[in-house]
């Protein structure tokens, strides 16, 4: 008997899409992807054109969340240095106050508790730099106390449709905030002209 035809991979549709980042969506929320990689896997599906595509993006996700709960943390940089970064695990909520300090906070790794997550950030006479990745919904809110400065350079792509949200509050008189989806050139990089500032 002559081996049957394969049968042709069904069609997605925009329904089978949502599921699928429903399912990334509760995965990024749980800590079982980096924000960089619920991007890349958001922008796959909305591209795939078949539910085999589809399943390959969540193959290694359990398709129901496992509830957790968000617990709240406080950093400070009292006339210091604070680093944070690598695969951070970010709650719904934490708060950073910097005196006269430097706080370097690195999200491009970390996982989150929330689809939505909340950064306080208090800076008084300080600078407080966030990385976010590309296509992140960041969504800042004050930063126009006296003397303040803020610096917003989200642009290198949009924001994942559906995806989650950073949102900073900025307080404080006299402080910089720099909100970036990468790192600044380095001096020698500035000298030859090389990198964004």
């Amino acid at each position: 008997m002559p081996d049957e035809p394969p049968h042709p991979a069904l069609r997605a549709g925009d329904a089978d899409r949502d599921r699928t980042v429903d399912v990334l969506r509760a995965a990024v929320v749980e800590g079982r992807l980096t924000l960089e990689e619920f991007g890349d896997r958001v922008g796959s599906a909305h591209l795939a054109r078949t539910e085999d595509e589809l399943a390959t993006l969540v193959a290694d996700l359990p398709a129901a969340p496992h509830g957790s709960q968000p617990q709240p943390t406080r950093h400070r940089a009292l006339f210091s240095h604070l680093v944070r970064k690598g695969p951070l695990r970010l709650p719904a909520s934490s708060s950073y106050r910097s005196l006269f300090g430097t706080i370097d906070l690195d999200l491009r790794q970390a996982t989150i508790e929330a689809p939505e997550v909340e950064l306080a950030v208090h800076n008084i006479f300080g600078t407080v730099t966030v990385l976010v990745p590309d296509g992140t919904d960041v969504r800042v809110e004050g930063g126009d106390g006296a003397f303040a400065s803020l610096h917003l350079d989200t642009t290198s792509a949009a924001p994942v449709p559906g995806g989650p949200v950073v949102r900073i509050h900025a307080s404080g008189i006299g402080g910089t905030l720099n909100v970036r989806t990468r790192e600044p050139p380095r001096p020698v990089e500035r000298l030859l002209g090389l990198g964004r500032a």
